[in-house]
């Protein structure tokens, strides 16, 4: 299941993220992390929960876009490649860097749909949905 945290859609909606042009990064968490999108708000609570050597990477080409035929806007960037990974992880998180982890909120959370990647020493690619790494729907 993936979460929107709530400080991270807040921002969102009082114009304070441009998910286009803000720093955005993407970070691998622990198996044991549960999000709790209603108390976690900036990347220094969550810190901890970080998989042991996992790396942080930046997301490029970052997309908002109207889906219309969905009924919702999508959010979707360019997709993830790290050589030499060497962590054990099952989901990971988006938030908007600002340089300070007690500022940077977070945005999102999502579950990788393979389950558990276990060290690999390799390389992990995340491929992305067509449909966007996460999508926000009018009620």
């Amino acid at each position: 299941m993936s979460t929107m945290y709530l400080k991270g859609l807040e921002q969102l909606l009082l114009g304070n993220i441009a998910l286009e042009s803000a720093t955005l990064k993407l970070k691998y968490m622990a198996t044991t992390y549960t999000p709790a999108p209603t108390t976690e708000s900036f990347l220094s609570d969550v810190s901890a929960q970080e998989a042991s050597g996992a790396p942080t990477e930046t997301l490029a080409s970052v997309d908002v876009r109207i889906d219309a035929a969905n009924n919702r806007v999508e959010v979707d960037a360019a997709d993830v490649t790290e050589n030499g990974i060497t962590c054990s992880t099952n989901k990971f998180i988006i938030y908007k860097d600002t340089g300070v982890a007690a500022t940077s909120p977070l945005i999102c959370c999502i579950d990788i749909a393979e389950g558990t990647l276990s060290p690999v020493g390799g390389t992990i690619a995340i491929t992305f949905n067509a449909e966007g790494i996460f999508a926000v729907t009018p009620t």
